[in-house]
């Protein structure tokens, strides 16, 4: 298990962690062209053990890259390694050159980092530990978890686009979460650009908009990078801020995504979600959708959702989300001429009538031989935190 934690350092430290960033990016892609050197000369690429022995040899030759530790060197040479595996087994496509800036964390193993102190802050709710990088320097590390430090397996220094600088512990086998009690219940979950869920119990989530909110703020200062001179400190500075006002509504959207998955997993055993190919979904949409879909970020919510459910000993499935939501839940009818303006589903076989996005949630716990009766039923709000319920949308989530 990862444990995130905020880090803070001065303004030369986190200079010097930006150049190591850069150096370790510079020999990601040097490997990555001895790789590619490697296959025109002998018909196959570099191994894990050439590529590990290969990234030490440029660090003893090279100034740039001896600013490194070594195994963060060879960590370095993993991470293509691994890239490129990826691209053979069809999970990816072949990694391609990194660029300087978008090159953001170092990983160091057992060895390499040691805790300094660790001194209790806020009337001993939180800790402050100072903790030491070979080839790097300090950071004060805010640590709000107990977690075992013997048996830490990696540290990741972690610099983002907005310059906020984390450090993540991955520590094997433990799990600092207490299962959650059985409710011997199961339920299907539609999600949607409307309702950003609804439930086979008949409660929902509206959509906060997270991102459309935020427009008038991303725009002004996206205007206000293009004034600035390329090169300019003020266009870094400028940059900075616009890269913070991303992060936040990534900070917002993943906060209530979380929120919501430990809701789902409090309620049931198993949540049962639409397996969405959503690459394709947005492909097919209208160009007005297009912002809406990625948005709510359909990945991402099945992704903490079903990170939630296992974090708390909870089961997680996906299902085929073909005609979930144009499928009558009681007859199984296909209404083909439904559209996405219909909120309302009628039947034309059966005369059934459910909300559209109750029915599809049905007809995704059916598809788990699990369904319950259908009958109607008034959709109700789930039991979220305060800033996201509510009617009045200005009310639904913290302003931006």
């Amino acid at each position: 298990m990862g444990l995130k934690f905020r880090a803070y350092a001065g303004e030369e430290m986190a200079r010097a962690l930006r150049a190591r960033l850069d150096a370790a990016c510079a020999l990601y892609n040097a490997l990555r062209s001895a790789d590619a050197e490697a296959y025109r000369e002998r018909g196959k690429g570099l191994t894990q053990y050439e590529l590990r022995t290969l990234a030490l040899r440029l660090r003893r030759e090279h100034d740039e890259f001896r600013a490194l530790f070594s195994q963060v060197a060879q960590q370095v040479a993993d991470r293509f390694y691994e890239a490129k595996e990826r691209f053979f087994e069809g999970l990816a496509r072949f990694p391609r050159a990194k660029k300087p800036h978008r090159y953001y964390s170092l990983v160091y193993p057992q060895h390499g980092w040691k805790v300094l102190d660790v001194r209790p802050i806020r009337s001993g709710k939180k800790r402050m530990m100072r903790i030491r990088f070979s080839n790097l320097g300090e950071f004060d590390v805010l640590v709000h978890r107990d977690f075992p430090l013997d048996e830490v397996a990696r540290v990741i220094v972690k610099m983002n686009r907005a310059g906020e600088i984390y450090v993540i512990f991955y520590v094997e086998g433990f799990n600092p979460y207490t299962p959650l009690p059985s409710t011997g219940k199961v339920g299907g979950i539609d999600v949607g650009i409307e309702k950003l869920i609804a439930t086979s119990d008949g409660q929902y989530a509206p959509n906060p908009r997270i991102y459309e909110r935020a427009l008038v703020r991303l725009r002004r200062l996206q205007r206000e990078l293009s004034r600035k001179q390329r090169g300019s400190r003020r266009r870094l500075k400028v940059k900075r801020r616009l890269a913070r006002a991303h992060e936040r509504v990534a900070n917002i959207r993943r906060d209530l995504y979380l929120k919501l998955g430990k809701i789902l997993a409090e309620l049931y055993d198993l949540v049962v979600m639409e397996d969405i190919d959503v690459k394709e979904l947005i492909g097919k949409s209208y160009r007005s959708q297009r912002r809406r879909l990625h948005d709510v970020s359909f990945h991402e919510l099945r992704a903490m959702i079903e990170y939630q459910m296992r974090k708390y000993g909870k089961e997680f499935a996906a299902v085929d989300p073909k005609d979930t939501s144009r499928t009558c839940a009681r007859c199984g009818y296909v209404r083909e001429d439904l559209t996405l303006g219909d909120r309302v589903y009628v039947c034309p076989a059966c005369g059934w009538t459910a909300d559209r996005d109750y029915n599809a949630a049905l007809n995704i716990l059916a598809r788990t031989g699990r369904g319950p009766p259908v009958v109607p039923v008034e959709l109700r709000p789930l039991p979220l935190p305060t800033e996201w319920q509510g009617g009045a949308m200005s009310r639904e989530a913290p302003r931006l």
